[in-house]
């Protein structure tokens, strides 16, 4: 579909930074930003914006997206026991259907905000790649692996399937945390990043407790 949006100030990200003028799209493509045009071409739509601003969409580089079911559930607990009291046993229930629909109301959510594409790490891939082939959204996703789920076989095999899978999706190497992985996983996960000349994605330092726990076991921070 080829759209004509004008009338419009324009966040160039550049030099000039607003212009007023016009944008074209054809598809996923932006084919023209500047000054109106006197000649035009044939469009499917051309939307008057009448002053307002088109800016680059926002992306939001860390999210669970299906965890809409959980939003504001025992919020008020310290992270640990929310995790594992809480989180973990209800994700243990979830269904490819229930990982499908809410990953759609995350994105749905996003799109209120200006968010236009997702860093996500979760499970049941399959079911999370569809909801947002089907709606058109971009996302990277991210390998969840720790002790309660997971191999590092599996990783590898999400790595090549998801990089290959859809214009839309792609994938990163990744695993949940340092408190929640053994040792000889983190390993692992370090060689196939090494092998693969790829990052490894990872929930870092978030509390005091998980940095005074990776000291106590290691001699060192998370980071180090």
């Amino acid at each position: 579909m080829k759209l004509r949006f004008y009338n419009a100030k324009i966040l160039t990200m550049t030099d000039e930074k607003i212009i007023n003028g016009e944008l074209h799209t054809d598809g996923g493509k932006i084919t023209y930003v500047g000054e109106a045009k006197k000649e035009q071409s044939s469009f499917d739509r051309e939307i008057d914006l009448s002053g307002k601003l088109i800016i680059p969409g926002f992306k939001n580089a860390h999210t669970h997206s299906a965890m809409t079911f959980l939003r504001s559930f025992a919020d008020d607990l310290p992270l640990n026991e929310w995790l594992y009291d809480q989180v973990f046993p209800h994700e243990a229930k979830l269904t490819e259907e229930a990982i499908y629909v809410f990953t759609q109301l995350a994105n749905m959510e996003y799109l209120t905000s200006g968010i236009t594409s997702s860093f996500d790490m979760y499970f049941k891939l399959d079911s999370y790649a569809k909801a947002n082939v089907d709606m058109g959204y971009r996302t990277v996703l991210c390998g969840s692996i720790n002790d309660f789920g997971g191999t590092v076989e599996g990783i590898e095999e999400e790595f090549n399937k998801f990089n290959s899978y859809n214009e839309l999706i792609s994938y990163q190497l990744g695993f949940h945390a340092e408190y929640t992985t053994k040792r000889e996983t983190l390993e692992a996960m370090a060689a196939l990043g090494q092998k693969y000349k790829a990052p490894v994605y990872t929930h870092n330092s978030e509390t005091a407790a998980e940095v005074a726990g990776c000291v106590e076991r290691y001699g060192k921070t998370p980071t180090a």
